[in-house]
């Protein structure tokens, strides 16, 4: 990591210099160097910025602060994204809302562009089906997969994505040092070696509430649409798929019963002119499929034909999900099953996650645990 970089982790970590003030000085100075080695009669004169922007950029003339967050980069093995450079998407860095800095820990494509599923964190089995569906069949076209690998469908997205051999993106509302929420952190470690986890905060940022509107209007610049597949009236899942319209993202929904409060928003949405989505087809790019006929489509119409299986006749089972599933003769709660894993609850979720997926399980209201298959 070279000096140059002290000088953006410094612009972006100025208290009180958005995003579009850091854009500003940049058209101006073109580098953030030269910005902190102007003085405040340059600042005054050339940006016309507001004495409150010049008298925070004064008062925080140093690099001590951009040198720690260097050194916590380093030791936690995390990159930075300047809006300059090739991996942070041009139609994402001329949005004025965008930072001009972005942290990430993985494997960053150059063309990562995709398609963003979100949805509630207390999902039914049917939106879970329906993500299982939509993550698979994108990972079998090569669309990355986007969410923000929380609870619910944001986990059930990248878990099938990573199953079906695909390629995903995390957008995390907290620094990259921080797992969030804390049982994820297998989930997010597979991420980051089939994929990639970015943040426009530096370590050791909590996830606060208000650090989302951030984290959600960048998942949706980084996708071409957004697919909400279960969402309550007040779900942040809403939130992304308003900053997509805003920057004119196809939003679909996925309809549901009018009495199912995981899909109240949804429905909204529907009924506000989001597209209906019916099947995976639909969150193709346009002129995809043309542009695919040569190529051969079984990985892709498997992908588009997975979904959770009700039984399964013939299985293949590591010993600790065998373990598990002599403990579900009869269903159980989670927290019965905890001690397979020396009282470790998020690798116990980790493994019940995939194991779901795979439909060997299933968990209903969010905490009991039953077997759905017969191994025997």
């Amino acid at each position: 990591m070279i000096g140059m970089d002290l000088y953006w982790i410094w612009l972006c970590t100025v208290k009180g210099i958005g995003p579009v003030t850091q854009k500003k000085l940049l058209a101006v100075f073109q580098s953030p160097e030269l910005i902190y080695r102007a003085d405040r009669e340059e600042l005054v004169n050339r940006t016309g910025l507001r004495v409150s922007f010049i008298d925070a950029l004064m008062e925080s003339r140093s690099l001590e602060k951009a040198k720690k967050i260097q050194n916590s980069l380093v030791k936690h093995d995390i990159w930075l994204l300047k809006m300059i450079d090739k991996l942070y998407l041009a139609e994402v860095s001329k949005l004025s809302t965008t930072p001009a800095l972005l942290y990430y820990r993985g494997n960053l494509k150059e063309d990562s562009v995709g398609v963003a599923i979100v949805g509630s964190r207390r999902c039914t089995k049917y939106g879970k089906q329906v993500t299982s569906e939509a993550a698979s069949y994108l990972a079998g076209q090569g669309i990355p997969v986007i969410s923000g690998m929380a609870k619910g469908i944001d986990g059930y997205a990248h878990t099938a994505c990573l199953k079906a051999g695909g390629y995903t993106l995390a957008f995390l509302a907290n620094g990259l040092d921080i797992c969030y929420p804390p049982e994820h952190q297998i989930l997010m470690e597979q991420i980051i070696e089939n994929g990639a986890v970015i943040s426009p905060y530096p370590p050791q940022t909590r996830p606060l509430k208000s650090n989302f509107y951030k984290r959600n209007a960048l998942m949706s610049a980084w996708s071409f649409k957004v697919l909400v597949i279960e969402a309550g009236i007040k779900s942040g899942a809403l939130m992304t798929a308003q900053y997509a319209e805003q920057q004119e993202k196809a939003v679909l929904a996925v309809p549901n019963s009018i009495y199912s409060p995981e899909s109240a928003g949804t429905n909204k949405l529907i009924s506000q002119g989001a597209d209906i989505y019916l099947q995976p087809a639909q969150l193709l790019p346009e002129g995809y499929a043309e542009k695919m006929e040569s190529a051969p489509a079984t990985q892709a119409n498997d992908a588009g034909n997975s979904k959770l299986p009700e039984t399964q006749a013939a299985v293949e089972l590591s010993p600790l999900e065998r373990r598990i599933l002599d403990r579900l003769k009869a269903p159980q709660y989670m927290e019965q099953l905890v001690d397979i894993f020396d009282g470790n609850m998020a690798a116990l979720l980790d493994a019940l996650c995939s194991m779901e997926l795979e439909g060997k399980i299933t968990i209903s209201q969010g905490k009991m645990v039953s077997a759905i298959i017969d191994y025997y």
